[in-house]
């Protein structure tokens, strides 16, 4: 999601197990006899800043999902680099995404160093020390320092798929000289956490919606990497595309078919409602209906194709949340708002019934296996 590290503060409270079963799951759709060949899940991004929306958030995730997405920007450069203890806040924002796993469910983890620059996490960072500073991402000390923060993510976290970076053909858009340290940074951990964790797939993901509109050196570029990443990890939002899904997940099949591995839809949403931007007055023209045209499309081409897994980034409005962090947050963050399943008053969308069409069907021998 992109530009979205706010969630990270959102997220900080670390909660008992639920209990029961909620509402949504109960109510919705048949069971279908066919089985399904691929894992579905959500992050634990939740609707709002009280004990009450991440509880709830607890329940949705754990009554319609079988994989969760833990999507971590930022690192603790110093901390990192020296080996030392993390900063307490970010141990409980850590400790507080674990808790959300529901039981049996597989673990995406995805972790960024950034994309152009060296990011520190939202709260709780301390400043860069000196011998980062101002370093691009293929010098000794940053690859020293990642490769750390990674270890001990997936210790922490035991993932069933790591992503290493977040989006990051958008480094590409900052300059050539980036681009190709971040190539080297991706090549270096990627080889070093392969060596400790063979059987872990590990992958950078890159966002369709740009891809597609760069798809001539962005792409190019971008095949530099894929001899580093398992899957073909794709973030894609259809209202930043400009074109229609089915065209863009067309494109994406014929452009990367050729490499011959699995895909993971590692986040995606599409708008459920029309979104006015106050500011610069851009709409996201969504409708209920459009949304769940787009979720079938993807889920039925996640089956046809055998993706590892999909993840839909939101699965309620977040209208409280914006409506507390709107006076200082750019207005950009704002643009996922009403891509919920759920809409802010809690109420069910067409979507959620396609997403329960596909989630209740039995999960193939196959799936349960990798």
């Amino acid at each position: 999601m992109s530009n979205c590290g706010f969630a990270a503060a959102v997220v900080v409270l670390l909660l008992g197990p639920a209990t029961g079963s909620g509402p949504l799951a109960q109510d919705a759709g048949t069971t279908m006899e066919r089985s399904r060949h691929f894992r579905m899940g959500f992050t634990a991004f939740p609707h709002d800043i009280s004990i009450e929306a991440v509880e709830q958030t607890r329940r949705f995730v754990r009554d319609n999902a079988d994989l969760i997405a833990h999507h971590i920007e930022g690192v603790p450069w110093a901390e990192a680099l020296r080996d030392e203890p993390f900063p307490r806040d970010l141990v409980s924002e850590h400790e507080s995404k674990r808790s959300m796993k529901p039981p049996g469910a597989k673990v995406y983890l995805a972790v960024s160093p950034g994309r152009g620059d060296l990011k520190l996490p939202d709260k709780g960072a301390t400043p860069l020390p000196p011998e980062l500073r101002g370093k691009a991402y293929d010098d000794p000390a940053v690859k020293k320092a990642f490769l750390t923060y990674c270890r001990r993510c997936v210790d922490f976290f035991r993932p069933d798929y790591l992503a290493i970076g977040i989006e990051v053909n958008e480094i590409f858009s900052t300059g050539a000289d980036k681009w190709r340290a971040y190539v080297e940074l991706h090549r270096c951990i990627y080889g070093e956490l392969k060596k400790e964790h063979p059987g872990l797939p590990i992958f950078a993901s890159f966002t369709l919606h740009n891809m597609i509109k760069n798809r001539g050196p962005m792409l190019t570029a971008w095949n530099e990497l894929m001899p580093y990443n398992d899957f073909v990890a794709v973030s894609y939002y259809p209202f930043l595309a400009g074109e229609p899904a089915e065209k863009a997940l067309a494109w994406m099949t014929e452009t990367f078919d050729r490499f011959g591995k699995p895909y993971a839809m590692v986040e995606t949403n599409d708008a459920g409602d029309r979104l006015v931007f106050p500011k610069s007055k851009i709409v996201i023209d969504g409708t209920p209906e459009k949304q769940a045209a787009y979720v079938r499309t993807l889920l039925a081409l996640a089956e046809q194709r055998r993706f590892v897994f999909v993840v839909l980034f939101i699965h309620r409005d977040y209208d409280a949340l914006w409506d507390k962090i709107k006076a200082t947050a750019p207005e950009l963050f704002m643009a996922w708002r009403d891509c919920g399943l759920v809409d802010e008053q809690g109420n069910a969308r067409p979507a959620y019934a396609v997403w329960r069409e596909y989630f209740e069907r039995s999960m193939s021998e196959d799936v349960k296996q990798r």
